[in-house]
């Protein structure tokens, strides 16, 4: 008899044995479990942290680029806007000289005009003095 209670004393020791293994197996399975959740959370927050940072840098870098293209287009407008304002200058200045020389143009048409007015008068005044003298050379021819 004694020979089975120390088997079973050796039985219970190894149950008990058994017992505390399988305790510390199971321990160590919730540490593992629960170290693995922390990384795994840890991971998580660090991934979504990297996607925050990379979408406020891309944010960051449209506005910058929109910003650009504003200050670009405002550039541009203001460069079209000196060469328009140049050019009508431009035009403006050469309806001037133009209308200027119209003018002289005008000037001298108007003194033509008078010079030829003045020849023509003249002219006929020679013709009717020229007549005259002929009507009056055959009067005289017809006298003699």
């Amino acid at each position: 008899m004694e020979e089975k209670t120390i088997v079973q004393q050796i039985l219970k020791a190894l149950d008990l044995h058994s017992d505390h293994i399988r305790r510390q197996m199971q321990d160590m399975e919730e540490r593992l479990s629960t170290k693995i959740q922390e990384t795994e959370d840890r991971l998580r927050a660090e991934m979504q942290d990297m996607e925050n940072r990379l979408r406020a840098e891309m944010q960051d870098m449209e506005d910058r680029l929109r910003s650009e293209m504003r200050e670009t287009e405002d550039r541009l407008r203001q460069e079209i806007q000196q060469s328009e304002k140049r050019l009508r200058q431009e035009m403006y200045d050469l309806e001037e000289r133009a209308d200027k020389r119209f003018e002289r143009i005008e000037t001298k048409i108007g003194c033509l005009r008078l010079e030829w007015s003045e020849t023509q008068e003249t002219v006929d005044f020679l013709a009717r003095k020229t007549l005259q003298h002929e009507q009056k050379l055959r009067v005289w021819a017809e006298k003699s």
